[in-house]
């Protein structure tokens, strides 16, 4: 915008980087709706506790028709299933710092137990969280994950067609057929 002569965009030097930071976020949401997508149609699923990376052939098939689109869907799976954990690791601190707020809140001077009034809860929680600081949590561990490619079939227990490991540190993968690990698997059984 010019005004007389003066362009504005010059008091913000910073807006070509903000601009190419939105588009940035704006894919990284697409991304994560994708995958939420794929997620609920059952062709990717996430084991929080063993860290296994689960994807149906159909799927394994689109993804690996080169090899840098594989590594960059592992990538955007391991970002999705990073901001799931920062996620959670924010919503613990947040419940255990209101639950602690509101438990010292209700004792009195004398170590008496104190009435609180449903108001007097809200008013608690929602002032210790206003106190809390992003910087405040400690992010997640980033740590390697298994991939398992399974067919697309009704069994219950399919055997996989591929496995592997992601370690996003190193950004370092590998995959080999099921077939090939498998007698290694009973060797160390």
């Amino acid at each position: 915008m010019k005004i007389l002569g003066f362009s504005f965009k010059r008091l913000w030097p910073f807006g070509r980087l903000r601009d190419r930071r939105i588009k940035e976020i704006k894919a990284l949401v697409g991304c994560f709706k994708t995958l939420e997508q794929l997620a609920a149609a059952g062709m990717l699923a996430w084991n929080v506790k063993d860290r296994r990376l689960f994807v149906m052939q159909p799927l394994a098939v689109v993804m690996m028709q080169t090899a840098e689109n594989w590594q960059n869907f592992v990538q955007n799976v391991f970002q999705w299933t990073y901001y799931h954990a920062c996620q959670q690791a924010w919503n613990d601190l947040m419940l255990r710092e209101e639950l602690a707020a509101v438990r010292r809140a209700s004792v009195g001077a004398n170590h008496e137990k104190v009435a609180l009034s449903r108001d007097d809860v809200d008013r608690i929680r929602r002032a210790r969280r206003a106190e809390i600081a992003q910087e405040d949590l400690e992010p997640p561990k980033v740590e390697p994950f298994e991939i398992f490619i399974l067919p697309d079939s009704k069994e219950a227990a399919p055997k996989p067609i591929a496995v592997g490991y992601f370690d996003p540190e190193a950004n370092q993968m590998e995959l080999a057929p099921f077939d090939e690990i498998e007698p290694l698997l009973r060797q160390s059984e």
